[in-house]
């Protein structure tokens, strides 16, 4: 920051002069009142006066010409130049004043005084020049030196006509006489040009208020008091008018040496020392360490920062190598670095540069390192800016660890287990030993995750990962994959059944209970073991068998492991060819769906007909509804399957109505259509477009799915029964029944499985269950139906216990919407006539029972 500089004394003395200037010229304005003095002492006492002010005007010519760090470079350069005029011209004056040796011409009052006139109204311009001039911060050499020749080139052509023809000049003054009038009118136009400055001062007083406009007033102040008495010389110019104009001529250029000294020398070398003070504040308040060396190497200079990086105060370092951050080893090796770097020297920024940087205390700290350099007087310099990249490397050894691990368990990631598998692919094809990939998947967590919560499920997770990480090797590899997906890498192996026995000890493991909110939660694993290089050859294929055999262990009953075998790749490839031809048959509607009547047992009559799913493909032929529900279910494409099932039984229903024949549907509804919570509104929209009654419409849904979740089964149960259709269990007895949830739904019918049925002539337990099955259901006023039955004894055993209804092949097989829609229309009598050849032992039942 600049400071405003007052100069209270030089004030003072200047302003005393100004007024001690009123009575002077009082007394030198009356001729009676002059003196006279000794012309000898005069021009000694002239000479010394001359040359101090010629000394003063080169002085002011000096400053202003080298001015730097001005922001008023130009008019300081301007005012310079012209006083380098001033004081040639003053030193003119000088030597040809009367009583000096003659200069080229005999000297004379005309000659002096022409000089003297022609630097008056040089100084008076330039000064007013320069207070007017606005602000030029940069003047090229070349205009400098253009501005210097002119004002030699000036100087010369006075001192031609005022040395060589002094005779073309007016007479300027006259001896005997005193001044002439031309004179004196010149005298008064440089007064008149001073007092102007010193108004335009005034006016511009804000602008220049750093141009110490004090001393400039004082200076224009007194060259036009100067002036004054200059137009009062008497008849003898050796008089005191003269000796005090030379007074005040030579303060006034004391004054102007004082202004273009503060605005050339002053003001810059403050300019310099705030932004040294800048600069240095700025190293100390820097974080990074800052050294300044030369091109050996020699620190010049360092900040208070490197103590905290190196464990040096500034002062130690200041006389010592760079090398002193490097170990020993590398400082030889540093130093022919450096050593091209000066010789060809280029600035390195910041982020290019990682080195390790030994401290004080023998440890090594991370740095990256900034480069910059400059010459001075053929010497090299360069300053080196250094950052501490500790809290740097730990973030991005943290973004690493994140990116290459899985937060929740701290295990490797997918990622990375491809890495490291690649890596120990190769290392087995070294040492020829074989390598096993494990793909490990829990069973049942997401009955636990739901059940428990996202919290309990992350904490067994990770309760899963602890044991097996200490079950396995050192150089075992565990990684999550995913969900509840682990992968093991088992590298250097003796045998392949080290791979078997590390699978049995890790289910084991993972079978025993977890603790998760203060109870014990029981799971397990079903594990999937392929061999590299036996099984593949390439990472990708060795996981997906490992994935294909884990899928085969948990089709096999869970809890076990399996390996794998080419089987398990062509029954993969056969269900990739079943879901493409099955999207191509849900495309272009080739599937078809057939009726299974559901008939009373006491009268034979159709009650009712359950929708099964039938499909015959031109390339696979007749494929069964277990193959490909299972392909559908594993895919996804069982929803829009689901859909168009429930579109086209709807559509059926609503024709039988409008034939007269209206008959109730049983429409099974998968697991994942009926955790869709917009169910009861697809079947709702369904039943509008269609036209059906939802009365007609039974809904069939597996005892395991209603009690997976009974919450959410009761809650879609119950918007169901709102619309109007019925609800019926099928499967009862084989899942996880609570009576307790049973009595709690809102289910309409029960259907004894087939598994029962096949049993009940022969097995006292299967027909224990199954008249168990019917009281349950008379008990809670539910309608029951027996599936799968196919023999009269069957259909006898059902009669006799109460059963309501059946269905199964003694009756009928399922059928097309043609066919059971020509029995509908017969009587019991007609239709069991008609199916007589096809099952005559249906026949006989149903006659008996109608007798």
């Amino acid at each position: 920051m600049q400071q405003k500089h007052t100069h209270p004394y030089q004030s003072a003395a200047g302003l005393t002069l100004l007024a001690l200037a009123v009575p002077l010229l009082w007394w030198v304005s009356n001729p009676s009142r002059q003196m006279v003095i000794d012309a000898q002492v005069f021009v000694l006492w002239h000479t010394v006066v001359e040359l101090f002010a010629v000394v003063i005007a080169m002085l002011v010519f000096v400053t202003g010409y080298r001015a730097i760090l001005s922001t008023r470079k130009g008019a300081v350069v301007l005012l310079g130049v012209a006083f380098l005029g001033v004081g040639l011209l003053d030193f003119l004056h000088t030597m040809a004043y009367a009583g000096m040796p003659d200069l080229v011409t005999p000297n004379s009052p005309q000659k002096s005084i022409f000089f003297w006139l022609a630097a008056r109204m040089l100084a008076a311009i330039a000064l007013l020049a320069y207070v007017l001039v606005p602000s030029v911060a940069e003047v090229s050499l070349l205009r400098k030196r253009l501005a210097l020749a002119l004002m030699l080139a000036v100087v010369a052509g006075l001192a031609h006509v005022g040395l060589g023809r002094p005779e073309l000049v007016p007479a300027l003054f006259i001896p005997g006489q005193g001044l002439t009038p031309l004179k004196i009118g010149l005298e008064w136009l440089i007064i008149a040009i001073n007092l102007i400055t010193v108004a335009a001062l005034w006016q511009r007083r804000v602008v220049l208020a750093r141009e110490c406009v004090m001393a400039l007033g004082l200076a224009a102040a007194l060259s036009a008091v100067s002036e004054l008495f200059f137009t009062m010389l008497g008849i003898i110019d050796k008089d005191g008018a003269n000796l005090l104009g030379h007074v005040y001529k030579v303060a006034a250029y004391l004054y102007l040496f004082h202004a273009t000294f503060n605005e050339a020398l002053r003001r810059p070398l403050e300019r310099l020392s705030a932004q040294y003070l800048r600069e240095n504040v700025t190293l100390n308040a820097s974080p990074d360490g800052i050294l300044w060396v030369d091109q050996t190497g020699g620190i010049l200079m360092a900040n208070p920062s490197m103590e905290t990086l190196s464990g040096y105060a500034p002062h130690e370092l200041v006389g010592q190598n760079v090398s002193l951050f490097l170990p020993e080893q590398m400082r030889a090796s540093h130093a022919e670095s450096m050593l091209k770097y000066f010789m060809e020297p280029h600035s390195r920024a910041m982020g290019l540069i990682d080195l390790k940087m030994l401290r004080r205390d023998g440890t090594v700290l991370p740095v990256d390192i900034s480069l910059g350099h400059w010459e001075d007087e053929d010497s090299h310099h360069a300053i080196a800016y250094i950052r501490d990249l500790t809290e740097r490397k730990k973030f991005e050894e943290s973004l690493k660890f994140q990116a290459t691990h899985d937060e929740l368990t701290g295990l490797p990631n997918r990622w990375l287990f491809h890495l490291q598998l690649t890596q120990a692919m190769a290392q087995t094809n070294r040492s020829g030993l074989p390598m096993a990939i494990m793909f490990l998947d829990l069973d049942d967590f997401k009955h636990i995750n739901d059940g428990y919560g996202h919290a309990s499920g992350d904490a067994l997770l990770v309760q899963v990962s602890q044991r097996m990480r200490q079950l396995l090797r050192e150089n075992d590899m565990l990684a999550r994959m995913g969900g509840d997906e682990f992968a093991i890498l088992l590298t250097q192996m003796t045998d392949k059944d080290e791979a078997a026995t590390v699978a049995s000890k890790l289910l084991l493991a993972l079978k025993a209970a977890y603790r998760l909110e203060e109870q014990d939660v029981y799971s397990g694993a079903s594990i999937g073991i392929a061999f590299y290089p036996d099984d593949a050859s390439d990472s990708e294929t060795l996981l997906r068998y490992a994935d294909l055999a884990m899928y085969d262990a948990k089709a096999d009953g869970r809890g076990n492991f399996k390996l794998y075998c080419k089987a398990l790749d062509r029954k993969v490839h056969e269900d990739m060819v079943m879901h493409a031809r099955l999207k191509v048959a849900l495309e272009t509607g080739t599937l078809q769906l057939h009726y299974q009547p559901q008939v009373d047992v006491l009268t034979g009559a159709i009650v009712g007909a359950e929708a099964l799913l039938r499909w015959h493909d031109a390339e696979l032929g007749q494929v069964s509804p277990a193959r490909f529900i299972q392909v559908a279910e594993a895919t996804g494409l069982i929803l829009p399957l689901s859909d168009w099932v429930l579109e086209t039984a709807c559509t059926q229903i609503a024709a039988w109505m409008q034939a007269g024949t209206p008959l109730r549907v049983s429409v099974n509804v998968s697991a994942q259509q009926f955790r869709q919570h917009d169910l009861p509104q697809k079947v709702r929209d369904t039943l509008l477009r269609t036209g059906a009654q939802a009365q007609w419409l039974d809904i069939e849904i597996t005892e395991s799915v209603a009690m997976t979740h009974p919450e959410q089964a009761r809650e879609q149960l119950d918007a169901l029964v709102a619309l109007g259709c019925r609800v019926a269990l099928d499967d009862f007895g084989t899942g996880y029944s609570s009576l307790a949830y049973l009595k709690s739904l809102p289910v309409h019918k029960l259907k004894i499985d087939k598994r029962f049925m096949d049993g009940v002539m022969h097995d006292a337990n299967d027909a224990a269950i199954t008249r168990a099955i019917i009281a349950l259901a008379q008990s809670l006023g539910m309608t029951l139906i027996a599936e799968g039955v196919e023999t009269n004894a069957q259909l006898v055993f059902l009669r006799q216990n109460g059963c309501e209804a059946f269905q199964g092949w003694l009756f009928a097989k399922a059928m097309q919407t043609g066919d059971l829609t020509e029995l509908m229309r017969v009587s019991p009598k007609q239709a069991i006539a008609r199916g007589s050849q096809e099952t005559p032992a249906l026949c006989d039942a149903i006659e008996a029972l109608l007798q």
